[in-house]
């Protein structure tokens, strides 16, 4: 799982409310559900029947909302599965669209065991011209064919992946996590949790001071024990280096989508970034992008950069015999 680059845990539940009123007898109880019960014009015995099958409802909608797991403990199982995952030997080929101020870059890209290929398909949903095309081209070969560019690259991924795990580390105490409820995945339930941040954490880099002032939603595959979702916004301004590094204002948005691809591999699927701050506390900062992936195809683990280059290059033969267009594939 990708985070933004700027970019003893407590639980709560849910706050649950049942109202049983009477004109006879003034009933009011607080528990899991709302249920509404007119009592007027009956007798004593029947009030209290009625208040009766209204408690059991309630019981019954309580423990049907009740999550059959500590949420702190699902969130904690899903960050360490998500930063095993970065040890993955699964490669894939993909389309990757980028958006951000209106200018828009898709590319075809290869995961390869020496680092990953990119080529780029379209500009703005078009094909490239010719110019275009041959200055991409050569790009690409020059990057293929220099072995330190791409161990450079690599190594670059490689730190962006450590970051990304601190942050994953720091999901389970950063945050309260409160349960409410599941909803129908692609691969099956899904729980929903809401998060607010802990008063008791205490970020361990600048990255993670992000937290302090975060709040959202997150959805987790229950059987997969994966992160399907994060959904959240600033609700406070938020300082790096006590405001002289840097500050990210209030109203900030991110959004983070991943879903199984194929064979049990997570990818991440759709990033969306919207922030504003300050840099330094003189240069202005905004962060205004959405970046989405999508046409996952595995490829073999042993594959090696030419017979990348080659799977692009055929790639792209695909795209021009099809009209030029590149159009994001729905995926059910």
């Amino acid at each position: 799982m990708d985070f933004p680059g700027t970019k003893s845990s407590l639980v709560e539940k849910a706050p649950k409310k049942l109202s049983v009123s009477s004109n006879s007898l003034g009933v009011n109880l607080e528990s899991g559900l709302e249920v509404g019960v007119n009592l007027s014009g009956k007798h004593a015995g029947c009030c209290v029947a009625v208040v009766m099958v209204a408690l059991t409802i309630s019981v019954l909608g309580h423990a049907q909302q009740t999550p059959s797991v500590n949420p702190n403990d699902l969130v904690r199982r899903a960050a360490a599965n998500e930063i095993k995952a970065n040890n993955s030997r699964t490669y894939f080929m993909f389309k990757d669209r980028s958006e951000e101020k209106g200018h828009s870059i898709t590319k075809e890209v290869i995961q390869t065991p020496q680092g990953g290929l990119t080529r780029t398909i379209a500009i703005n949903d078009k094909p490239l011209t010719a110019e275009e095309r041959a200055k991409d081209d050569q790009k690409l070969r020059k990057f293929a064919n220099d072995p330190e560019a791409r161990r450079k690259r690599k190594q670059a991924y490689q730190e962006e992946d450590q970051r990304d795990s601190l942050m994953l580390t720091s999901l389970p105490d950063a945050f309260l996590y409160t349960y409410a409820g599941e909803e129908l995945g692609p691969n099956g339930a899904l729980v929903h949790l809401i998060f607010k941040p802990n008063p008791r954490f205490n970020p361990p880099n600048h990255e993670t001071m992000v937290y302090l002032g975060m709040q959202g939603d997150m959805l987790i595959d229950a059987k997969a024990a994966r992160i399907a979702k994060i959904d959240g916004t600033l609700f406070k301004d938020v300082d790096f280096g006590w405001g002289i590094l840097g500050r990210l204002y209030k109203g900030g948005k991110f959004l983070i989508e991943q879903r199984d691809v194929g064979s049990g591999h997570w990818e991440t699927t759709r990033e969306s970034l919207q922030f504003n701050g300050k840099i330094l506390m003189i240069k202005s900062l905004t962060i205004s992008s959405t970046e989405t992936t999508y046409d996952f195809h595995p490829v073999p683990a042993s594959i090696t950069t030419a017979q990348a280059l080659e799977l692009l290059y055929k790639s792209d033969e695909v795209v021009a015999d099809n009209g030029g267009g590149v159009k994001e594939t729905s995926h059910k």
